[in-house]
């Protein structure tokens, strides 16, 4: 576990640091169970990162990690990391606003360790831009294991864009 939060840290920044690198995402995560007991019940709130790497017009790649404490006040960190695609699914250029939906793999770690990328993400949200380079995201992702909802993601951040 030492190594791997810093090792996910450093690839991100990596992904951050790419000229391919659409936008750079630091927001809030939440994560709320449906009542099941899985990946330690309820996790506190956590930070966010995301970057945004443009495959076209309306897909992108986005490599994320969220970073929080642990919920029993025990030492040291736990959140999800993964992969997600995300595909824009209408735009309102006079309003400055996307919708999109998410989709991808996660993995859930603790100090205990990490679980292998089987967890699911299927979510929307919006893109509003604020100005040139910076706008709102919020999101909801429904989380599952194999196929079973097991809890959603509740996601708002900023945006910065770098290509402008």
């Amino acid at each position: 576990m030492r190594i791997t939060v810093p090792a996910l840290l450093l690839a991100f920044f990596t992904c951050a640091a790419s000229a391919d690198a659409q936008e750079v995402v630091a927001g809030l995560s939440i994560y709320r169970p449906f009542g099941l007991d899985d990946l330690d019940g309820e996790l506190p709130p956590s930070a966010e990162f995301r970057v945004t790497l443009p495959l076209s017009r309306d897909f992108a790649f986005e490599p994320f990690i969220t970073v929080g404490q642990q919920v029993n006040g025990s030492v040291g960190l736990e959140g999800f990391y993964g992969l997600q695609i995300r595909q824009r699914l209408a735009s309102f250029p006079e309003r400055q606003l996307d919708v999109f939906a998410t989709y991808g793999v996660s993995a859930y770690y603790s100090r205990y360790g990490s679980l292998a990328p089987i967890i699911g993400q299927l979510g929307l949200g919006f893109h509003q831009r604020l100005s040139a380079r910076l706008a709102f995201r919020p999101e909801v992702q429904v989380v599952t294991f194999h196929v079973v909802p097991i809890g959603a993601r509740l996601i708002a951040g900023l945006a910065v864009n770098l290509t402008r």
